[in-house]
């Protein structure tokens, strides 16, 4: 990946004139393309692209969306280039800047907003999900996100639910969090570690596999919230207590430490080195963690 397709790399003060150096550079770059769908990797992305067997065995007709950070809204069968860049804190690569000064959401609103103006890497799709809802008004529509990729799209989805004919299959499945409660509360799935004994995997892909769930459920080809969202508290209330670690607490320095060693013994991301401390009974915030990997990695 060339270090221009790197966010680190796009430098303004200003987070809508950071976006368009960005997409600058996205435009003039060179690189080998390949489809979205085939491009990102994980765990989390091998349940998503199950979702769509899923939902046509039960009759929908489904199409893979991508709400990316670096791109915007795209298509999974559009043609992208390899890149850095995420909506996620403490990332070298993060659309986030200063985010002690600066409100996160606001900011990735407006980088949102500001990626939607351009035509993106497939020139006749949608560039937003309210334009989705807008041709597609009596379609359904299902987020698999964590609460920070939901924040960056959040006044989106309120212009989607307003524009279906059928606001209620406008679905969100995500983390609980104070976003949660606000203007797209009636549409929040709570995906809770309750769920994770039940739908098994690990926390990296439980919001998907709580989709895949709720598909699986399904019995007929609509989505609605208001029941799914009390089935799913009432889950969580039924479920065990969460299994209490008691793991030895690291400071930053050690955990710093433990990160170079991982890197040295092949560990290839933060989570796979984030699961090796978990192993060895040691506790770092999955956050911090993050974040010191990635200040770790990049050399500071």
């Amino acid at each position: 990946m060339p270090d221009s397709l790197r966010l680190r790399n796009a430098n303004a003060a200003d987070i809508a004139q950071r976006a368009r150096a960005w997409w600058r550079q996205l435009e003039t770059s060179t690189s080998e393309t390949r489809t979205a769908d085939a491009l990102y990797a994980g765990e989390h992305w091998s349940v998503v692209l199950s979702l769509s067997e899923v939902a046509k065995a039960i009759g929908f007709t489904p199409n893979l969306w991508v709400v990316s950070a670096g791109y915007g809204l795209i298509p999974g069968s559009a043609l992208i280039r390899p890149y850095s860049a995420t909506f996620s804190r403490g990332h070298f690569d993060s659309v986030v800047h200063d985010a002690a000064r600066r409100d996160t959401a606001a900011q990735l609103k407006v980088w949102w907003r500001t990626l939607a103006t351009y035509s993106g890497p497939s020139r006749s799709s949608a560039r937003s999900i309210s334009q989705l809802a807008t041709e597609q008004p009596q379609s359904n529509v299902l987020i698999v996100a964590s609460p920070l990729y939901v924040a960056a799209v959040e006044d989106d989805l309120a212009q989607a639910a307003s524009r279906l004919q059928y606001p209620e299959r406008l679905v969100i499945v995500s983390s609980l969090a104070p976003l949660a409660s606000g203007g797209l509360a009636r549409h929040w799935i709570p995906s809770s570690a309750q769920h994770q004994s039940r739908l098994g995997g690990s926390r990296l892909s439980l919001h998907a596999r709580v989709a895949r769930e709720i598909l699986q459920s399904s019995r007929t080809p609509f989505l609605n919230a208001r029941t799914l969202q009390a089935k799913y508290e009432r889950l969580i209330e039924q479920s065990a207590p969460l299994r209490q670690y008691t793991r030895k607490p690291l400071t930053d320095a050690e955990v710093r430490i433990f990160i170079r060693k991982a890197l040295l013994q092949g560990a290839s991301s933060w989570s796979a080195s984030l699961r090796m401390l978990r192993a060895q009974q040691l506790a770092c915030e999955q956050s911090r963690f993050k974040s010191l990997f990635f200040q770790v990695q990049g050399g500071s």
